[in-house]
């Protein structure tokens, strides 16, 4: 009997294939592991031993923030596709499910043993002596582990600072208490973390994954009512080094589950030790509608690293990138890059193509006032001009004069700026968007349609971007009394629109295989969202696999 289990893995690394090697190995029976656009672990046996391996697998299999799904069939036999070749593969990743197994076993020799060995996730350590140090660099003396964890957790307990060395870095870790800045902060016990944050379903089994990442959660309204945090939203991330599980495991008995941590505070303890561990990586990530998309990280291959920096441009090296991680060679792809740091890029990957097609150029004006003169060609226009001059003459005197050179990047971040400028939202470029603050802000679930148009072309690329247009139909919804709540939502409403609108033609012109979006704006939630509910559903949207979505 076969037994053939297919995983949806989103990732070209390679966690999923060690643990079904080492899973697999583990039961002694014949398997094959191969790898196309799925990952599929063969196995024969009989009734009982397939049985027990998928006990096996269910146990010991750690939930990532890669895995999508996955199905298993009774196949009539094991298919012929290559198998993968492990060759003294290593990973490095937080402690697995039988790490905690080992270290939680009292009658074990490692029980609370933050260096336990593990046959599954391959872990190793060399550490001898995991040491409690007073202000005075004293060692206190501890009677075996568990001892030592309750003494930290009664420290902590009583509002001490202790600096721990974990295997992501040192950390000051203290009970989180009324604080006027911000914080970071560790829960050791996510079974609480409705308590102080809102989290979906789909964050606490990423902040709970193999890879424990960082995740900016929002502060619940009933836990903002203690005035502790000062943060709107909040860096959380769940324990990822044993050293911290153990700790929170005694936190319990105090009903302590969140810690605050920086790298600076000062500290009254320490808990450290000698020997140097390879470094762990401490991924940051935003869950948007159960997709993950990777805003910080270390962890992916260095070849990547090699086929982003072949590019001037930062919006062509991600696109490649993404071309590379999902081997979209032999496909058409219509990349959007819109970024709050780096010039934006519309651009057409076609097998049927040499190289890369720009379909839109971005421009920034030299002033406010170019613009107006732009307007005042247009009989139209003209007369609307005046009329919001006359309106709002402190508001358009204001734009008029503004000196808008501090703005270098050709984007339509930068163009929201100006919009808030020649619409009174702010009276100067500020660093935070107000254009994208107001409209996650507004109430309503439509704002007016803005004009995001392009000056009319025979060609399908490098078309330019018609800017006073973008200003013209703002200033006449102002004209009209919408609040300006409603008409920011409208800016990015119409701004998802315009990116449909862009993937319908083009896809009339070069049939597409898919859309990709690339750039941090792409990571913002009321951006993201929607932007796929106005791409027709004929089109499959793509991100950056192990890369993050922002260079």
């Amino acid at each position: 009997m076969i037994l053939k289990f297919k995983f949806d893995y989103n990732s070209n690394n390679n966690t999923l294939l060690y643990f079904l090697n080492k899973i697999a190995k583990k039961s002694n029976l014949e398997y094959k592991i191969t790898k196309t656009n799925f990952i599929n672990l063969y196995i024969e046996g009989d009734e009982e031993q397939l049985t027990q391996f998928s006990s096996l697998l269910s146990k010991y299999l750690p939930m990532s923030i890669f895995f999508k799904d996955n199905t298993a069939e009774v196949v009539p036999q094991i298919g012929d596709e290559q198998s993968v070749v492990f060759e003294n593969e290593e990973i490095n990743l937080p402690f697995c499910s039988s790490c905690l197994e080992k270290i939680q076993d009292t009658t074990s020799t490692n029980f609370y043993n933050p260096f336990v060995s593990c046959d599954i996730c391959g872990t190793t350590c060399d550490v001898k002596e995991l040491k409690l140090l007073d202000f005075n660099k004293e060692k206190i003396e501890y009677t075996n582990y568990k001892d030592l964890f309750s003494k930290v957790a009664s420290l902590i307990n009583d509002e001490k600072s202790i600096k721990i060395k974990t295997r992501s870095s040192a950390f000051v870790f203290k009970k989180m208490t009324k604080t006027e800045h911000d914080v970071k902060v560790l829960c050791t016990n996510l079974a609480d973390i409705s308590k102080v944050f809102v989290a979906s379903k789909a964050e606490v089994v990423a902040l709970a994954s193999i890879e424990k990442p960082i995740l900016s959660l929002r502060v619940n309204e009933v836990f903002k009512q203690k005035n502790i945090l000062s943060q709107k939203y909040v860096d959380v991330r769940f324990v990822n080094d044993l050293i911290l599980f153990l700790l929170g495991k005694e936190l319990e008995k105090f009903e302590i589950d969140f810690l605050v941590y920086d790298t600076n505070s000062s500290y009254d303890y320490e808990l450290t030790y000698d020997e140097e561990l390879k470094p762990l990586d401490i991924i940051k990530l935003k869950v948007i509608d159960n997709k993950n998309l990777i805003l910080e990280s270390s962890s992916y291959s260095k070849d990547l690293d090699t086929i982003y920096s072949k590019f001037d441009e930062p919006s062509k090296g991600h696109f490649m990138v993404l071309l590379h991680e999902h081997n979209f060679y032999n496909k058409s792809i219509l990349n959007f890059y819109s970024s709050t740091k780096k010039s934006d890029n519309i651009c057409l990957y076609s097998k049927d193509i040499e190289g890369l097609l720009d379909i839109v150029n971005y421009s920034l004006p030299n002033s406010i006032g170019e613009i107006f003169e732009i307007l005042k060609k247009d009989k139209t226009a003209s007369r609307l001009i005046e009329n919001y001059k006359n309106k709002y003459p402190e508001i358009y005197n204001n734009a008029l004069n503004y000196d808008i050179s501090s703005l270098k990047v050709n984007s339509i971040y930068s163009y929201w700026k100006i919009v808030a400028v020649v619409l009174g939202f702010t009276s100067k470029i500020e660093e935070q968007n107000i254009v994208l603050n107001n409209a996650m802000t507004c109430v309503l679930d439509k704002g007016p349609r803005i004009d995001y148009k392009l000056k009319q072309s025979d060609k399908i690329f490098n078309k330019e971007f018609l800017l006073h247009k973008l200003i013209q139909s703002g200033m006449s919804f102002k004209l009209a009394g919408v609040d300006d709540n409603t008409l920011a939502l409208g800016y990015i409403e119409s701004f998802a629109h315009y990116v449909a609108t862009l993937v319908d033609d083009i896809n009339n012109e070069v049939e597409l295989d898919g859309v990709s979006l690339t750039g941090d704006i792409f990571a913002n939630e009321l951006i993201s969202k929607l932007v796929h509910k106005s791409i027709t559903k004929n089109f499959k949207i793509y991100y950056n696999k192990d890369f993050v979505i922002q260079k």
